[in-house]
C-alpha cells in the first residue's frame, strides 16, 4: 500500500492532489517505451506517484523498476505539467503535477507488472 491508497481510506473517491514522476525511455534505435494500462487500456509512459520521503528520482527509478523491470540511470528533466486531471475507472479522482524525465541509460529485460497489460517499443515517427 502506498500513500495515496492510504489516503483513500479516509477520503474515498474525493479529488486529491499528487506529484508523479514519469519518463520517456529512448532505446538505441530512437524508439520510446510505452505501457498499456490495465485500468483503462490507454498507452502511457512508465511512472507514478511519489511516496512520502522519496525524491522524484527515487520515485521514478522505483516506478520504472516495478512497471518494466528496467533499471534506469541519469534521468534528465524534460517538463513539468500541473493540473493533469484523472478520474480512474473506480472513480478515484486525482489532480497530478507530472514531472517528466528523458532516460537513455537503462539496463535489464522488460517484464510488465499488474499495472499494465503490455509493454512495447514504438518508433517516434
Amino acid at each position: 500500500m502506498g500513500y495515496i491508497s492510504d489516503m483513500r481510506k479516509y477520503i474515498g473517491h474525493s479529488p486529491i492532489m499528487a506529484t508523479a514522476a514519469m519518463c520517456i525511455i529512448h532505446d538505441d534505435t530512437n524508439r520510446i517505451l510505452l505501457e498499456r494500462r490495465s485500468d483503462n487500456g490507454l498507452w502511457c509512459v512508465p511512472g507514478g506517484a511519489i511516496e512520502l520521503g522519496e525524491t522524484l528520482e527515487e520515485a521514478l527509478a522505483r516506478e520504472v523498476r516495478e512497471e518494466t523491470s528496467l533499471e534506469i540511470s541519469e534521468p534528465k528533466l524534460f517538463d513539468v505539467k500541473a493540473s493533469v486531471h484523472m478520474i480512474y475507472p473506480n472513480q478515484d479522482e486525482v489532480y497530478y503535477t507530472d514531472v517528466v524525465y528523458i532516460v537513455k541509460d537503462f539496463s535489464g529485460t522488460l517484464k510488465q507488472d499488474e499495472e499494465s497489460t503490455e509493454l512495447k517499443w514504438f518508433k517516434i515517427e
